[in-house]
Formats: C-alpha cells, sequence, structure tokens
C-alpha cells in the first residue's frame, strides 16, 4: 500500500542525520590519499578546511531551497522546479546509483576492513554484504526503529571521535611528529597543483552528507525551521572535528606512513594507545560506521520514493507496510550497493561519487540563483542564504575546479578515463530512463 509519511523527526534527529551521513568511511581513509597527493601538513590541513568551507556554503544555499520548496526528495525536488523535470529526474536517479548506493557500498568497505582486521572469521565482503542487508530489513520494517538505531550509533561515532581527538592531543606517544603549518613556497605549489584539486575529490565525498536532512524534508517537524538548522547545526559540528581528527592523524603518524593506507584510524590508534587498546579501537570505528551506513539507507529511499509519487511508471517503489520505511526503494538501493561491493574497489567508488555528485551539487546551489531570478527574493518565512551572492559562487567555483582537473586528470593519467566514463554514462542512462518514462506516459 502507499502512504504519505507524517512529519515525526525531531530537530536533533535531524542534525543527527546530518551527522551521521557526514561522518563515515572517509573519514578514516581519506587522508592516506590525500597524503599521496599532497605530502604536505599545511596542504592536507587546508585540503580539510577547504572541505568544510565548501559543505558550509552547500549547506547555507540548500537552506534557502529546502524552506523555499518543503519537500522530501532533495536535489530531485529542487532541480525539478528550478530547471526542468528531465533535470531533476536524472539527478534522482543519480542519488539512487551513486549519492546513496555506491556510499552505502563505500562505507561497508571500509566497516568490513576494521571488522576483518579483529576477526578474519568472515571475508570482508562478506561483512560489508551483511552490514547493509540488516540495516535494510531494520529501515524497511519500521521508521521508528529506523531512526533509533542511526540516533544512538550516531552519539557513539561523535563521542568515539571526540575521545579519539582528546586522546591525540593528551597522552604522549613514543615518537611523536612534529606538525608544520606554516606554509612555504613549495606547500603553496603543492595546493595550486592538479593532483591537489584531484584530490579534493575525496575530502568532498568525506563531507558528503551536509544535504542529509534535505532528503527527508517531509518527514520533519516544523521542516521550513529546522531543517535549515539541522543543516547548519550539523556541517559545523563535522567540519571541527575533521579538522582536529586530521590535525591528530599528522601527530601521531608520519605523513609518508599515511601515503596510500585506508585503515589511518587503525595507524594513528596504535601509535598513541599501542597496538591491544589499538585493536579495540578498530572494533568502535568499524561499530562507529554502521551510523552513517544506517543513515544513508534510510535516507535514500526518499528520493527513489519521491520519483515514484511524481511518475505513474514507478509507482510500485512507493510502497510503505504499517510503520516501516520505502521498501522497494530500501531493496532497489541494497541490490546496487550489493553490486558494487562484488564488482568494485573502494578507490575507484570514491572517484565515481566525488565527481558525479559533484556536478549535480554545484547545479543545485546554482538554482539559489535561478528561483530567486524566477520566483523573486524569498519571502519572510524562507531561510534566506547567508552571504548571498558569495556563498552560493564559493561553492560553484570549488565544485568546477575540482571536476575540471579530475576530468584532465583522468584522460592525461589512465588510457582509459574510467572515472569520466562511468560518470558520463551514468548521466546518459539516467536521461535515457527519463525519455523512456516520457514515452511510456504519453502511451498511457
Amino acid at each position: 500500500m502507499s502512504s504519505t509519511p507524517r512529519p515525526q523527526i525531531a530537530l536533533h534527529s535531524a542534525a543527527l542525520i546530518v551527522i551521521a551521513n557526514m561522518i563515515g568511511s572517509a573519514i578514516f581513509s581519506v587522508t592516506g590519499n590525500m597524503a599521496s597527493q599532497t605530502p604536505s601538513h599545511f596542504a592536507l590541513m587546508l585540503s580539510w578546511l577547504i572541505g568544510g568551507v565548501m559543505a558550509l556554503c552547500g549547506a547555507l544555499s540548500y537552506s534557502e531551497l529546502s524552506s523555499r520548496y518543503p519537500r522530501s526528495g532533495g536535489e530531485y525536488h529542487f532541480l525539478s522546479l528550478i530547471y526542468h523535470p528531465s533535470i531533476g529526474f536524472v539527478s534522482g536517479f543519480v542519488s539512487l546509483v551513486v549519492g546513496f548506493s555506491a556510499a552505502i557500498a563505500a562505507n561497508a568497505y571500509i566497516f568490513a576492513i576494521y571488522a576483518h582486521l579483529l576477526t578474519p572469521i568472515l571475508s570482508e565482503k562478506v561483512f560489508a554484504l551483511l552490514l547493509i542487508t540488516v540495516l535494510t530489513v531494520i529501515h524497511a520494517t519500521n521508521i521508528h526503529y529506523g531512526v533509533a538505531v542511526q540516533n544512538v550509533f550516531a552519539l557513539l561515532k561523535v563521542g568515539l571521535i571526540a575521545f579519539f581527538i582528546i586522546a591525540g592531543f593528551v597522552i604522549p606517544t613514543d615518537n611523536p611528529v612534529s606538525v608544520n603549518l606554516i606554509p612555504t613556497s613549495s606547500d603553496w605549489d603543492q595546493v595550486f597543483s592538479k593532483t591537489f584539486a584531484v584530490g579534493m575529490i575525496n575530502v568532498f565525498y568525506a563531507y558528503l552528507g551536509w544535504n542529509a536532512a534535505v532528503y527527508v524534508t517531509g518527514e520533519i517537524k516544523n521542516a521550513r525551521r529546522n531543517v535549515p538548522l539541522a543543516l547548519l547545526i550539523g556541517t559545523g559540528t563535522v567540519t571541527i572535528l575533521y579538522l582536529l581528527i586530521n590535525f591528530v592523524f599528522l601527530k601521531t603518524v608520519p605523513i609518508e606512513a599515511l601515503q596510500g593506507k585506508v585503515e589511518i584510524g587503525a595507524l594513528s590508534g596504535e601509535a598513541i594507545f599501542g597496538v591491544n587498546i589499538a585493536k579495540f579501537l578498530s572494533f568502535m570505528i568499524a561499530f562507529a560506521l554502521v551510523s552513517s551506513t544506517s543513515s544513508m539507507i534510510m535516507a535514500g529511499p526518499r528520493v527513489t520514493e519521491a520519483m515514484g509519487e511524481d511518475y505513474p511508471l514507478f509507482k510500485w517503489v512507493v510502497v510503505r507496510k504499517g510503520s516501516g520505511g520505502p521498501m522497494i526503494a530500501l531493496g532497489l538501493q541494497w541490490a546496487i550497493a550489493t553490486t558494487l561491493i562484488l564488482t568494485s574497489t573502494f578507490f575507484d567508488i570514491l572517484s565515481y561519487i566525488g565527481f558525479t555528485l559533484s556536478l549535480f551539487s554545484a547545479l543545485t546551489v546554482a538554482g539559489v540563483y535561478v528561483s530567486r531570478m524566477k520566483d523573486g527574493a524569498p519571502d519572510a518565512g524562507v531561510a534566506k542564504v547567508i552571504g548571498y551572492p558569495v556563498t552560493p559562487a564559493i561553492f560553484i567555483l570549488l565544485s568546477l575546479w575540482m571536476v575540471v582537473n579530475t576530468v584532465i586528470d583522468d584522460f592525461t593519467q589512465n588510457a582509459f578515463p574510467k572515472v569520466t566514463l562511468a560518470g558520463t554514462l551514468t548521466l546518459a542512462a539516467g536521461f535515457a530512463l527519463y525519455f523512456f518514462t516520457k514515452q511510456q506516459q504519453s502511451k498511457a
């Protein structure tokens, strides 16, 4: 049966959805990749600061859009109204395949690495598949259970990172690293290099989730007020945590030892606490990753559900049983994430996510300008962008900087530009599906 969900998510839960979506696999893995791209303390920390500025600018822009157009669906809903239904449809398709399914796969991948380090009874892929299967069943069964699980794990994760940060500053290590954040001319050369911009794609991925609350706008109490607040509270909190924990990583592990590594949290934990306690910390990191995976599994199907409400051909996905989530949409998301886990590597998934979502995030933020031209300045009940028109421009320009450099690097460094090709094919598939859907509707 189909039913319209009633608002039942409070502000604190909405903010925790944002935090849980943002703090995922990337914070425990991306620093190693960025250290390979730019082996400089200053450049590495600056990359995380830039990522935080981007996320805050994006959150401020999305705040206006979410309060102007309050409905679940995220970019799908915004772009359909601001530009054209075809653009919204493709963004919804991209959200399903890339924004959530691929991100869930990436998160489960890192969870599995830490779980396997602790107990190699099962393979990493089996651990990953078990995680997304169990969480999908929970969210399909009862939304109250899903929100409760998400809140508990989000709070545990924030507590874990706060503990990690405090310990990194307080507990002396056997081989402390001197972190130099005063830039040299060489540091600035790295910052303005192509490799820095390409590495920022992965940092951008680490901040993804700053817009999570807009996907469940229709289920948040007092959405016009609470969605913008949830975006700002969540994004600001995570930006501070990211900067502090990356400083701890650099303070406890030589940057050369971080380069190319995925298990950054385990390396830093071992330097701070020793091998035995580091194993327990690895368990806690794996445990914490359940939160972000859970929140993405919860938020993603709401986009597919919104599409099902608008396009008769996809009505079959708008199915809820009792107080459960959209079952068919959850199952479809699970199937795509499972396929990616079985066929892709972690950094392949990361590049694919960052490149593709950067395009639609920039297009959505640009919608602030377009919506004001079309519908006029926001009324008194709408949360206006702080710093307009500069704030959206910062996000758009940084997004284009990353995407253009990623395409150039993809073509110059690889005989087969897989990231660009995969992103382009995803967009093409989305447009093809849209026109097929419209054609079927015209025949009906």
